[in-house]
């Protein structure tokens, strides 16, 4: 009975000393404005995404895949001045030049999104192929220029 308790006890240290570490590492990096901004982004990725899913989400969803397309080409303009990545892009001569360009490019396509959708006469495919489409410039953003955690140590 004690080594039931004992093994208990020991476990719930481990873990709690774990979850103390894993915050602490937290805490100790630093969040970017263009990182704020990415979270926003991806909330509205998912809610592209789930509403292109299918025929049926896609009727029902329609306005909102049209608000989160909206809220993409704000954000591709915020996100343009936000040009700090550029120091740790990988593999471009002209990292600044390659950063407007995808920026302007995510904003465009994200537009063309929106205009889509707000036709009724839409399809569920149109909206999936154009999405597949802003997914490939996003693809190609964080190719060249996300730094992963990893990769710092």
């Amino acid at each position: 009975m004690n080594r039931k308790w004992f093994g208990l006890a020991v476990g719930l240290a481990l873990g709690l000393g774990m979850g103390m570490t894993a915050l602490t590492f937290a805490a100790d990096e630093k969040e970017t404005e263009l990182g704020k901004l990415m979270e926003k982004v991806q909330k509205n990725k998912t809610t592209i995404t789930k509403g292109t899913r299918n025929v049926a989400a896609y009727k029902k969803s329609q306005a909102e895949i049209e608000k989160a397309a909206k809220d993409w080409v704000k954000q591709a303009k915020e996100a343009k001045p936000h040009n700090e990545v550029v120091k740790s892009a990988k593999g471009e001569a002209d990292p600044q030049k390659k950063w407007d360009e995808l920026m302007d490019l995510w904003g465009k396509e994200s537009q063309k999104l929106a205009d889509l959708v707000a036709k009724s006469e839409s399809t569920q495919k149109d909206a999936k192929d154009q999405l597949n489409t802003i997914n490939k410039t996003c693809t190609e953003c964080h190719q060249v220029f996300r730094v992963d955690a990893d990769e710092k140590f």
